[in-house]
């Protein structure tokens, strides 16, 4: 019993982990840069490298695509509405040496660094102090579901770029 008490309270301070509800996993993509989900349904934010045809270089006028999987819904893709690129998914690029620095509309204090590596893309930001590829982010809502609704925290996962050990954080905006 004691032991149960124990991980309980670990868990309740998010030593162990994240508390994101069982969502579904997209599938991996060559292109895959990392993917958002939320709290209130299964729909996936998925952002991936858009390249120029034939190769493996970015777009540079449209590096970046976001768009949705529905998977509360019957697993379609479809596009960002005007509304969610310009206020919460939507991204920002500007070139830098060997990529892009990409900011998304929702948080824009956060960079997040698009870069190619051995003809792969990857977006690496800072998690937890460290230097990391992110792969997923959650957004736990608070409140109810409206056109704008409240953050609670988001939790940041990832794998540090000099040992590849996975990499956690979770903050309130």
């Amino acid at each position: 019993m004691k032991i149960i008490s124990i991980l309980f309270a670990l868990l309740t301070v998010g030593v162990l982990g994240s508390f994101a509800p069982e969502l579904p996993v997209p599938p991996d993509s060559p292109q895959r840069l990392f993917y958002i989900q939320r709290s209130n349904n299964a729909h996936t934010v998925i952002y991936d490298a858009n390249w120029q045809p034939g190769s493996h270089t970015m777009d540079p006028k449209d590096p970046v695509k976001a768009y949705w999987i529905r998977y509360a819904d019957k697993g379609q893709i479809q596009e960002l509405t005007y509304t969610q690129r310009v206020l919460a998914f939507g991204v920002d690029t500007q070139p830098i040496p060997g990529g892009y620095d990409m900011r998304l509309a929702a948080f824009k204090k956060r960079a997040i660094r698009v870069l190619t590596k051995n003809d792969h893309p990857i977006a690496t930001t800072n998690i937890a102090g460290k230097e990391a590829r992110l792969r997923k982010i959650f957004v736990q809502l608070a409140g109810p579901d409206c056109l704008i609704p409240k953050v609670a925290y988001v939790e940041l996962f990832g794998s540090d770029l000099q040992t590849g050990r996975a990499t956690y954080e979770r903050f309130v905006p």
